[in-house]
């Protein structure tokens, strides 16, 4: 059995409230005596248990990281971000995939909230997000990113994403491109956005829209590898084969896997001026041919804003619920 707060003031020859304001810092204490309950700690391998010193103090310092698909890597980026600052704040991320299953977020929802954590930060599923009303309710505070919590009203941090797909687009019609394919990995608001952007770009340069241009997949769960042969993969062949597209523009990472893939399959189908645009940005796309023009979303200032929204809520601010939108930069390769 492992030493006890007890034992630490016995060989200290201090009472257990200073062992106690010694860990939790709660009152200054001469130094010699510090020392003194410090040393007896280390002598004692004594382990200070914070689960249960947080549970005591009302808080478990536990944030719930919620996300759609982790196989996107733009999802374990936004939680570098957001774990910096709330790791200032003495938090702790516990990071949930839900595979873009309902079912299975609201189980991750669920247990989360069972364990009592200190707050929730979501990127939905579903474009119907009213369940969470009843589930979450006021039992701790929420922060949405990436998907708008459609039918559940908390703050919400996303891009830019229809005037960042029209940047995209547009870059493709000033390389001389008419016939361009849009490639998306799934439908929900945020890829609605996105292709109202591409559409929007077309229009204003004259172009006509070509709904048969305009492809999504359906939106299941995929690991990097399932998706070179995916969806995307399958939605590029049609585009290039069958409607002899000279550039594409994709959705987001995962519809660029696919998209790319085939290209590099079939070098024979692609021409020399063949363009690719996608939104967001990966190391990998100025080493493909041809190299991938990015639509790069802020990362780090989406993280950042979705830890300091988070941390005002949890602070108990009564500021009214925001939707924050973060500038996206066109990176032309």
């Amino acid at each position: 059995m492992g030493a006890s707060m007890k034992d630490v003031a016995r060989l200290a020859n201090v009472s257990i409230a200073t062992v106690s304001h010694v860990i939790n810092k709660t009152r200054n204490v001469n130094k010699e005596t510090e020392e003194k309950v410090i040393k007896a700690i280390k002598d004692l391998n004594y382990f200070v248990n914070p689960v249960a010193r947080n549970l005591r103090n009302g808080n478990s310092k536990v944030i719930g990281y919620v996300v759609s698909n982790l196989a996107n890597t733009f999802f374990m980026d936004i939680a570098l971000s957001i774990d910096k600052i709330m790791s200032e704040n003495g938090y702790h991320l516990i990071y949930i995939n839900s595979s873009e299953d309902t079912a299975k977020e609201r189980n991750n929802i669920e247990s989360l909230l069972m364990h009592n954590v200190d707050g929730l930060i979501i990127a939905p599923v579903g474009k119907d997000c009213s369940y969470m009303e009843n589930l979450i309710a006021d039992r701790c505070p929420c922060v949405f990113f990436d998907r708008k919590p459609i039918g559940f009203d908390r703050d919400v941090i996303m891009s830019t994403n229809r005037e960042g797909a029209l940047d995209g687009t547009e870059l493709l019609i000033s390389k001389g491109h008419r016939n361009i394919g849009y490639v998306a990995s799934r439908h929900d608001e945020t890829m609605h956005e996105r292709s109202d952007g591409f559409k929007a770009a077309l229009i204003k340069h004259g172009l006509k829209i070509n709904e048969d241009l305009i492809l999504s997949g359906s939106g299941r769960p995929r690991s990097m590898d399932e998706q070179s042969i995916g969806d995307s993969y399958l939605l590029a062949k049609d585009l290039i084969i069958n409607h002899k597209v000279t550039a594409l523009f994709c959705s987001n990472i995962l519809a660029a896997v696919g998209v790319n893939n085939f290209i590099l399959e079939n070098p024979d189908l692609i021409s020399s001026d063949f363009a690719v645009t996608s939104f967001d940005d990966a190391f990998w796309y100025s080493m493909v041919n041809p190299r991938v023009s990015a639509v790069k979303q802020d990362k780090e200032a989406i993280g950042e804003t979705v830890a300091k929204t988070l941390m005002k809520r949890i602070n108990k601010s009564d500021d009214p619920i925001q939707e924050y939108r973060i500038p996206t930069t066109l990176i032309p390769r």
